[in-house]
């Protein structure tokens, strides 16, 4: 007869907040303080919460480690690149010209602010925090696979957002989301893989959906004037460019690190 095997420390850790957020997310939605109504943005913002804490817990019991212990130039160079994209994503050049203008009070964007750190939390902690990292454990041995599991869990990550269909969101929305999403879920994970922060792609990622989302739920006017374009065109660009060259520094041994198998 095989013994159990004893959970260490870190695991039962995990184990309990897997078990907290989901029984959390359950109790709080029947009482009417979570939901998962897409439209519902503050009782979806709890249930994300408690989402987040079960990733974490999932992070925790796999054993994996997206933390960084120090970043290195190409890493650094990778959170500046993708935060860059993030900001940009802001309708910054309208807003300096007073095309557009943000209406809402202090406390509206205090509680928006709040929403988009949990989109980013819990969508970062889920793709690549677990999804990626899975992957990555499994097949991620030379460069070549590391950017194929980015670019595959990047799809994934799209690909989920495809469910928006089923809220009644239009179909042309739907796919220029599934896009927008793949590339912003590459650039992340070629973030967590470069730099080895996980952190880094929460914050990249809840600064990307506060700028765009910012004038459509809280002000009002003109998001995309010509010089607008031209500059995230710019950025885009520029973004693109650095993160393919970057593939080339996408290193195994970092990769075993983060999926705690060094």
């Amino acid at each position: 007869m095989t013994a159990k095997k004893k959970l260490e420390p870190r695991e039962r850790v995990g184990l309990a907040l897997m078990i907290f957020g989901a029984v959390a997310a359950a109790v709080l939605t029947a009482c009417g303080i979570a939901s998962f109504d897409g439209a519902d943005h503050e009782r979806l913002t709890v249930t994300r919460a408690c989402g987040s804490v079960s990733f974490v817990g999932v992070i925790l019991y796999l054993g994996y480690r997206p933390r960084a212990k120090g970043i290195d130039a190409w890493g650094a160079a990778a959170i500046a690149a993708a935060l860059a994209v993030a900001v940009n994503n802001m309708p910054i050049l309208p807003l300096l010209s007073g095309e557009a203008r943000v209406t809402a009070g202090a406390a509206d964007i205090a509680k928006y602010a709040v929403e988009s750190f949990f989109v980013g939390l819990f969508e970062e902690t889920a793709f690549r925090g677990v999804l990626l990292l899975a992957v990555v454990e499994r097949y991620g041995r030379t460069k070549k696979e590391l950017f194929a599991s980015a670019v595959v869990t990047s799809a994934l990550f799209g690909a989920s957002h495809l469910f928006n269909l089923l809220g009644g969101a239009g179909f042309g929305a739907t796919l220029l989301q599934v896009s927008y999403s793949f590339l912003i879920g590459g650039m992340c994970s070629l973030v967590l893989l470069l730099s080895g922060s996980v952190a880094a792609c929460v914050i990249v990622h809840a600064v990307y959906d506060f700028g765009g989302y910012l004038i459509p739920r809280l002000g009002e006017g003109v998001i995309w004037t010509a010089p607008e374009v031209a500059l995230t065109a710019a950025v885009g660009v520029c973004a693109l460019v650095f993160f393919l060259f970057s593939a080339e520094k996408l290193s195994p041994e970092r990769a075993k690190m983060l999926t705690g198998r060094e």
